[in-house]
């Protein structure tokens, strides 16, 4: 009895070493009951859907060898930090509210200094990187890179001639992983019309309903199952020369995970488990949606803890190093904030500097290798849609790690979203005091 006393409450005293508790966020968790693959990506059902993802086809990605445990540093509630935004005064608690956070993990010199998660989401659940997941695919088109088997000047149709009579004839590599291939195409989920390419699109990589797709036993000319056949048929925007204009379209993504794996000779999933996951110190297995021919969605389907998460951004922030494993080439990720003349030219010409547009954004320097760059001297990001965030500042050794639900997908037009993101500033300029 007394060891049973004992062992429980150490257990207490360790939960409270790992997460401090904060006050519930704005919106309600819907009823598992109540979400369906219609109704998954709006509010309040994808509060559900993006802690549970098991709702699509998954493929597993374990975990192996020692876990890294990430060093804890005294802990700092920075939830009353203030700051001004638009003209008005905000806490970092009301701007993570309004953008339905559903956890955050903040770090100073590799320690974590913050941790919180909200409205029963904890430090052993999944949850959806979505997009977040563009920029571990760019950096394993880095390890590749590194070895030789990816030359970044060469035509994505070199490696894959499929593509040879598609948009990616006249794009290059690196074309691709900085999103100026100039596709003719419209990035648009929950608005995407029946029948366009964009709608097709996302049935294959599962974030619309698609069981007509399901019932095929193979994939045909006349109707793709999965999304590589679909590749084929997007076309080049005749207006737009490749490498011009910087145009957020996720379909670049699939044509680089299937790159890699034609180059690599393994299978994505293999690709990301044995060179990279099993390498993270990661605490939990990870898994990564598939489209409806079981191909993994390099666009935006890896699934983690939030602490996984921040694990593949200490690597990052650390020159690819972590746990004693060099995970991914410095070069790697020195390349990220190296930015060509041109490369600056395409941002620049995007919707993302248009003064008046919904996405404008001041501080965007550039987009390479799928990260969105805010300062070439070391401030960049893994975004994915409903806030999920990956805030890394390496001049001041900060990292910011965040889940979220939000109401709207596109963190770029929201509101809430932008006032989010100056909270991670803020916080940033806190702590490099």
């Amino acid at each position: 009895m007394r060891f049973l006393i004992l062992f429980l409450l150490f257990s207490c005293f360790s939960y409270a070493d790992t997460a401090t508790e904060a006050k519930p966020t704005q919106g309600s968790v819907a009823s598992y009951s109540d979400v369906t693959l219609q109704n998954w990506p709006l509010p309040p059902y994808n509060r559900w859907a993006l802690r549970n993802m098991g709702i699509m086809h998954t493929l597993m990605i374990p975990r192996a060898g020692d876990v890294f445990e990430i060093p804890r540093a005294k802990q700092q509630d920075l939830s009353s930090l203030q700051f001004e935004h638009r003209g008005k005064r905000y806490s970092v608690a009301e701007s993570l509210a309004a953008d339905q956070t559903d956890g955050i993990v903040v770090l100073k010199g590799g320690e974590i200094v913050w941790e919180a998660y909200y409205d029963g989401f904890g430090p052993h659940d999944h949850h959806l990187w979505a997009s977040s997941t563009k920029s571990l695919i760019g950096m394993a088109a880095g390890v590749l890179v590194e070895r030789g088997q990816i030359d970044l000047e060469k035509k994505v149709s070199d490696y894959l001639p499929e593509l040879k009579s598609s948009a990616w004839a006249r794009a290059s590599v690196q074309d691709t992983l900085n999103m100026s291939t100039a596709i003719d195409y419209q990035e648009a989920m929950i608005d995407s019309k029946p029948g366009s390419i964009a709608f097709e699109y996302f049935k294959r990589i599962g974030l619309l309903p698609a069981f007509d797709l399901m019932m095929l036993k193979q994939d045909s000319y006349e109707t793709p199952r999965s999304v590589r056949p679909l590749l084929q048929r997007f076309q080049a925007n005749t207006e737009l020369p490749a490498a011009h204009t910087f145009q957020y379209q996720s379909p670049n993504v699939d044509v680089i995970g299937w790159l890699i794996e034609r180059v690599s000779g393994k299978s994505l999933k293999a690709f990301i488990t044995e060179e990279i996951w099993s390498k993270l110190g990661a605490e939990h297995d990870a898994f990564i949606t598939a489209d409806s021919g079981f191909v993994p969605v390099a666009t935006g389907g890896m699934n983690t803890t939030l602490r996984d998460f921040a694990r593949f951004g200490i690597a990052v922030m650390n020159d690819g190093r972590i746990a004693g494993k060099q995970v991914f080439p410095e070069s790697a990720i020195k390349s990220i904030t190296e930015i060509p003349a041109q490369n600056k030219l395409a941002v620049t010409r995007s919707v993302y500097r248009q003064q008046g547009s919904p996405v404008y954004d001041s501080e965007l320097s550039a987009y390479k290798n799928f990260w969105w760059v805010h300062d070439e001297n070391g401030i960049f990001t893994a975004r994915g849609i409903y806030g999920q965030i990956l805030y890394v500042d390496k001049p001041n050794d900060i990292l910011i790690a965040t889940f979220a639900s939000a109401k709207t997908p596109s963190n770029a037009a929201r509101e809430t979203a932008k006032r989010r993101m100056q909270a991670f500033k803020e916080i940033a300029k806190k702590l490099a005091l």
